[in-house]
């Protein structure tokens, strides 16, 4: 066998591979993923061991498919958040705006909403201004991107006052 012939097999075998990435990416549909093009990193067992074979132009190549493939597919399962509510855990203001919140909802995704009163707790009257570590049930207005959501603040809440009010399918959420 020659050098070139197990070169083109490694290749092969490495474009495999990649494909079979792009097809886990279509079917499990992640909302999250850190991609970026291998590197070996120093003190690991492939820095002193492997040899990086991929040229540089092939990495950019398949990030780019990665990426490509992945944006497009989470941000259809944020769309799918469009008229849900969540509770948000308001966490700092935007760095864009200070007339926005930038929160968590209770499934990891970043949400922006405006930063304005609202509704004291659910169900109750009287509104309150939110501050950093404020839990608030949010309706989810639009997909921004693949990573964030934007919404309208509905009330201040608590886990437990938000999980009774899902369950008992209160009108205000």
């Amino acid at each position: 066998l020659s050098s070139s012939s197990a070169a083109s097999d490694v290749y092969k075998r490495q474009e495999e591979d990649h494909q079979d990435t792009l097809s886990l990416l279509r079917e499990v549909r992640f909302e999250r993923a850190f991609m970026f093009s291998y590197s070996l990193r120093e003190k690991t067992h492939a820095h002193r061991a492997l040899v990086d074979d991929v040229p540089e132009p092939v990495k950019q190549r398949r990030l780019r498919e990665v990426i490509d493939t992945f944006t497009p597919l989470a941000r259809l399962r944020n769309e799918a958040d469009v008229g849900s509510t969540h509770l948000v855990l308001v966490e700092r203001t935007s760095k864009k705006s200070d007339a926005e919140w930038v929160g968590r909802t209770d499934t990891g995704k970043k949400v922006i909403v405006p930063r304005r009163p609202v509704a004291h707790a659910i169900g109750r009257s009287g509104e309150v201004d939110l501050s950093v570590g404020d839990f608030v049930a949010v309706r989810v207005t639009q997909a921004i991107s693949a990573n964030t959501l934007r919404g309208e603040p509905l009330a201040r809440t608590g886990i437990r006052a938000f999980t009774e009010s899902q369950r008992s399918g209160h009108a205000a959420l």
